[in-house]
């Protein structure tokens, strides 16, 4: 099966979308952070879809999955460290989930060394409490839902700083800014905790790959 399918084809597409989601953050300016917004809910959308493509079309493999998560890495870290840097979300949170992410992904790639994989029938999940929490459906649309309003809200937050209020001549509204920034950091820190909720299994999972070595 060639590398290039529709659905990894999916997968590059978002991570593209992404950059241009980025440009239109930092530009600052009211349409284009509008526009920020609705991309943004359409880069959580293609997650889904590549999800579903691949498995309609038969286009699950090793390869995928690598992409899939790499792409999901890549979408998680950017935009933490884009919102930590706007000064919208304190910096100890993309420091938290980098880290997570990081070392997740170091023993995913010894499990496939292995032949296991993240997700699917040949996962590294030995337990169902376990493969519920990683790779279940639930869990994934659970964790992917959570991600598709907090990162969207947060672009909203900018929106609703007192700047941008005034230039609407929205002055009687200035008090909605703080109650947004609020709002935004609490939806930041329940996706941080869920993340890390659903790293603690691999986690667990790492020290079987390794007690091989222990002496």
């Amino acid at each position: 099966m060639k590398l290039l399918n529709l659905a990894n084809t999916i997968t590059i597409i978002r991570i593209v979308i992404l950059y241009i989601t980025v440009y239109l953050i930092y530009t600052g300016q009211m349409i284009f952070l509008i526009a920020a917004i609705g991309l943004s809910i359409v880069i959580i959308l293609l997650d889904w879809l590549d999800g579903i493509v691949a498995r309609s079309r038969n286009e699950v493999t090793q390869f995928g999955g690598v992409l899939d998560i790499t792409g999901d890495r890549i979408v998680e870290n950017v935009f933490w460290i884009v919102f930590a840097d706007l000064e919208i979300i304190p910096m100890w949170i993309p420091i938290i989930v980098m880290s997570r992410g990081f070392m997740t992904d170091a023993i995913r790639s010894q499990a496939l060394m292995e032949g296991k994989t993240a997700f699917g029938e040949n996962t590294m999940m030995t337990s169902s409490f376990r493969k519920f929490l990683v790779s279940g459906r639930f869990m994934r649309a659970f964790y992917g839902t959570i991600k598709g309003i907090t990162f969207p809200y947060l672009i909203l937050v900018l929106i609703a700083q007192e700047r941008h209020l005034r230039e609407a001549d929205l002055q009687e509204y200035l008090w909605v800014s703080g109650y947004t920034k609020t709002g935004g950091l609490f939806l930041a820190i329940l996706t941080t905790a869920v993340s890390l909720l659903r790293g603690i299994p691999v986690l667990a999972e790492g020290r079987k790959l390794f007690v091989k070595d222990e002496v």
